[in-house]
């Protein structure tokens, strides 16, 4: 028998895959966020079998929209505040701290909102305090892109982040926002590093030494954010796990928890899945949130004690959450 942990996931992509043409659930998008299906990693069944008690949304803007940036990462939001008003309180916002209480294991699912790349600003920290206004609390300051803010880490040159990138950072330390380095070239990541006044995180990516995807980080890197007091969320995306995994991706996958939590600490590492961000060719940690049990399992096998793998699930991002939205 499994134990029942908690989960709480940094994040996914799931709001992409619900919002149709017409900004309707289950119209023009994927199958209802409300019933169990095949077509996606996450539906809220699934989060409460997987027993997720807060789950991070992505908001994402992609090419295409760029020019209309904020307006596409507000219908997002628009779509988020159906999808909680649908649930009757099965999916709720969370936006302070005592949210997180409100959450029960295998009941209903807290949702911390994330901006996945700061396009979404339209390169003004005015805009910044609209979205903090509608429940966003974290984000991260570019995705493979250059923005306003700063170069991210597909992009060509060799600068990092910029001077609005700069100030980003400090107004978002000073309103409670968890500042996220994942996708940002290993420029912008030590711009951020020299700057950061809080606990930052990497809400989802591997370690670069097991698999040197450029997505990955470096141990120095991992080092960085676990002095800061920040969080590491080890990601599911296969390409980020291994090219050809001897053992399959779940081992490979707790390949990089023990790398992470041997470099940086056990309480640096936590979960970051992207779950429905990329194609699920069969090839997978888990086929989809409901099996985090067996990442549970998994860890046990491994050694990790009870109280061990309550802090990989939960208790690192629980903390980490308390400590910058209090």
């Amino acid at each position: 028998m499994y134990k029942e942990y908690s989960v709480i996931d940094a994040h996914c992509d799931t709001l992409l895959n619900v919002i149709g043409s017409n900004g309707i659930a289950g119209i023009g998008g994927r199958l209802d966020f409300f019933n169990r299906n095949e077509k996606s990693h996450i539906d809220l069944p699934k989060l409460l079998e997987g027993g997720v008690r807060c789950q991070f949304f992505a908001l994402f803007v992609e090419d295409s929209e760029l020019p209309r940036a904020k307006r596409q990462a507000s219908r997002l939001l628009d779509e988020f505040d159906f999808l909680c008003e649908r649930s009757k309180g099965s999916l709720f916002p969370l936006r302070e701290v005592s949210d997180l209480d409100g959450a029960v294991r295998g009941r209903s699912v807290a949702a911390l909102l994330s901006i996945e790349g700061a396009e979404a600003l339209e390169g003004s920290l005015d805009n910044l305090g609209y979205f903090y206004d509608r429940g966003v609390r974290a984000m991260g300051l570019t995705w493979n892109r250059r923005n306003a803010f700063g170069r991210g880490v597909k992009a060509e040159g060799e600068d990092g982040l910029s001077p609005l990138g700069l100030e980003l950072v400090e107004t978002m330390e000073h309103l409670g926002m968890i500042v996220d380095a994942s996708h940002l070239s290993d420029r912008a990541f030590e711009d951020l590093s020299a700057v950061s006044k809080r606990p930052f995180i990497a809400s989802h990516s591997n370690a670069r030494a097991l698999n040197p995807h450029p997505r990955n980080l470096t141990d120095g890197q991992i080092r960085r954010i676990a002095a800061s007091g920040g969080v590491i969320g080890a990601v599911m995306v296969p390409d980020f796990v291994a090219a050809n995994p001897p053992s399959g991706y779940l081992e490979s996958f707790l390949d990089h928890i023990d790398h992470m939590v041997g470099i940086g600490g056990l309480e640096a590492v936590g979960i970051g899945s992207d779950f429905d961000g990329y194609a699920d060719k069969g090839n997978h940690v888990l086929a989809d949130a409901s099996e985090f049990p067996l990442l549970a399992r998994g860890l046990e096998l491994r050694g990790y004690g009870e109280e061990a793998v309550l802090k990989i699930l939960s208790g690192n991002w629980e903390r980490l959450i308390r400590d910058i939205l209090s």
